[in-house]
């Protein structure tokens, strides 16, 4: 039996014997057998085809496929360069850049030719000057791209001079649109890249006022609807309704430009203020720099105005628009621009640093989309054109936001990861190994059952790492052995390191097994909040209840930083409480059929002690 088949009966046995339990409530409705019978296997194939099509869906296709993907439609691209605009030729070399393509190759030399002949066009007066092509802001924005990823610093008079093309096009409402009408309202989409464009300047040195980006806030707060979401046109009656698409990119914009207006927002890493000693690296000389943290660290003396959009403004539209993705996530059925959909998931997914939206691995799910999806000759289908929307497929695949940010996309075994806050991070620097001039771990070879072996062991000096490679061989590997390990992974809820009970409990929301859900449960009290955090997301995962039955992720999220330890405690027990009695009640209504014993009564005693 392979790993998938194995999940599938694991989970389909179970279901049966709920389904069977149900079914014994019901049978009296039928005036004879034969009738409940037919109930019956109508039910147990609903079921069967529900459950394999869950567990299909949450397998991420071989990096092999993915490459090769990327490579067909990298061919498909270059067959031709009869690319209409400027702007369609810059967006194929953006592309063709964070696939991994030299800036030396002559495709993105002849791309850097056609920028450059867009500064050097002759206006009526018989003067040189920036105008890009008939895409206008779209190609500007896609420009400035190119020529920050290529060389920022060769390229600087070209990018100043792009910035302030769109600077001078920024509507008053702090949109962007066509030049041709500057009473429109506004246009989510161009604001969109408007918006990127404007950000790769910075990225490369070039200033921005802080008023264009707060103008861009304000609009984006002012159109955005009610439930979070964003329409094509907002000021349209027509073309004013939510959209998939323009929910990521209005989302998204919100997420650049709260970079750019708070990048050293208070955004808490612990539920308890550290002092300054502890936010410290553990080693200054090899610290890890954070591009959105550091992406204006110094301001420039030009651009010191005070913004008019408050920090919590831009946060409470952030969460909106974020909580509507989650609840409309859909990579499956867009009718219009499903590309252009997964581009902006890759970029808020980057700049947010998670691998998850809510319970959705959204790389997974796209890139299986976009495997499915591509056409013969290496390209996908589009509403616009094929070109575009192989360009926007290739850089979700090749994750080109985190590729900027420099984003590692490492499973995340705890809500925050491993090395969130410099946990993880070897005390001896002989347990550090540099890559591409960054800090990481020496990463442990074996199987799982190895891998359980070190973190099963109190004295074990490489925790870090094996957390770290047994999250990564149970994501990427084989879901057989997690299921054959079980037992052990069972013991491991107990361990005396929070840690590990961490990746324990994390473990088995994986399993796909619900008689596991007890555990889980029961670490819903757990003497670490950590672990009670990723109990909680654990039963989201293992249930599919995307809301988590209503408790908020993290109990201390929205209180003061001032409140003192025993206000703390009860907040978080409070939270505990409840969410136990929740999780509770739906693991009755769904646990297995031959659990003759109160799995309950059999794990009630749990070690209590303040929450940390």
């Amino acid at each position: 039996m392979t790993s998938m088949s194995i999940q599938q009966y694991s989970l389909i046995s179970d279901c049966y014997r709920i389904k069977m339990k149900n079914h014994c409530a019901v049978q009296t409705r039928f005036s004879t057998f034969k009738h409940a019978r037919v109930y019956f296997r109508t039910c147990l194939c609903g079921i069967i085809l529900s459950i394999a099509f869950q567990n299909t869906a949450s397998a991420q296709p071989p990096k092999a496929q993915i490459d090769a993907a990327i490579k067909r439609g990298i061919s498909f691209l270059k067959q031709t360069d009869d690319y209409r605009t400027t702007g369609m030729n810059a967006f194929v070399a953006y592309t063709l850049l964070k696939a991994g393509e030299s800036p030396e190759s002559p495709y993105i030399q002849t791309c850097l030719k056609n920028i450059l002949a867009d500064h050097n066009r002759m206006n009526k007066d018989g003067e040189l000057e920036y105008r890009p092509g008939s895409d206008f802001n779209y190609c500007a924005g896609v420009q400035l791209m190119v020529l920050e990823a290529v060389n920022p610093e060769k390229y600087q008079d070209e990018i100043r001079t792009t910035a302030d093309f769109l600077i001078g096009t920024q509507h008053k409402s702090g949109s962007w649109y066509y030049p041709q009408d500057i009473n429109h309202n506004g246009d989510t989409s161009i604001t969109q890249y408007a918006v990127l464009g404007l950000w790769a300047a910075e990225r490369a040195g070039v200033n921005v006022p802080n008023s264009v980006w707060d103008k861009a806030a304000r609009w984006h707060l002012s159109t955005q609807y009610p439930d979070g979401s964003f329409g094509y046109h907002p000021g349209s009656a027509s073309e004013r309704a939510p959209l998939h698409t323009m929910g990521v990119a209005g989302t998204g914009s919100m997420y650049v430009i709260s970079m750019q207006l708070y990048p050293d927002g208070k955004l808490r890493s612990s539920p308890v203020k550290k002092t300054d000693q502890e936010k410290k690296k553990r080693f200054g000389f090899l610290e890890k720099v954070d591009l959105i943290q550091n992406e204006k660290s110094k301001e420039n003396e030009n651009n010191n105005s005070k913004p008019t959009i408050s920090y919590n403004a831009l946060e409470s539209g952030k969460s909106k628009g974020l909580g509507w993705i989650v609840k409309n996530y859909n990579v499956r059925n867009l009718n219009r621009w499903p590309n252009y959909y997964l581009y902006g998931i890759e970029r808020i997914a980057a700049i947010a640093d998670t691998q998850k939206l809510g319970p959705y691995d959204w790389y997974a799910d796209g890139a299986r989309q976009l495997l499915l999806t591509q056409q013969n000759d290496g390209s996908w289908e589009g509403t616009h054109n094929k070109k575009a929307s192989t360009c926007l497929a290739i850089i979700f695949l090749s994750k080109a936001t985190g590729k900027t940010l420099g984003r590692k996309y490492k499973p995340e075994p705890v809500g925050s990861g491993l090395l969130a806050g410099g946990r993880g991070l070897p005390k001896n620097l002989a347990e550090v190994q540099m890559r591409n001039g960054k800090v990481e771990n020496k990463k442990l070879s074996g199987d799982l059952s190895e891998l359980l072996a070190q973190l099963e062991d109190p004295a074990n000096a490489d925790l870090e790492a094996a957390q770290e490679t047994l999250v990564e061989t149970i994501t990427l590997g084989d879901r057989e052995e997690l299921i054959n390990q079980k037992d052990r992974v069972l013991k491991l809820v107990d361990a005396r390191s929070p840690d590990v009970r961490r990746t324990a409990v994390w473990a088995l929301s994986r399993t796909n097994d619900f008689r596991v859900s007890p555990y889980l449960i029961r670490a819903l009290k757990d003497p670490d909040l950590s672990v009670r955090i990723e109990a909680r997301n654990g039963l989201c995962t293992l249930s599919r209840k995307i809301r988590g039955l209503g408790m908020p992720e993290d109990p201390l999220a929205d209180i003061a930083e001032n409140l003192d330890e025993k206000e703390r405690i009860k907040i978080v027990d409070k939270w505990s409480d409840e969410a136990t009695k929740r999780w509770q009640k739906w693991y009755n209504s769904v646990k297995p059929f031959d659990e003759k014993f109160d799995l309950f009564e059999v794990l009630n005693e749990f070690p209590q002690s303040k929450t940390k």
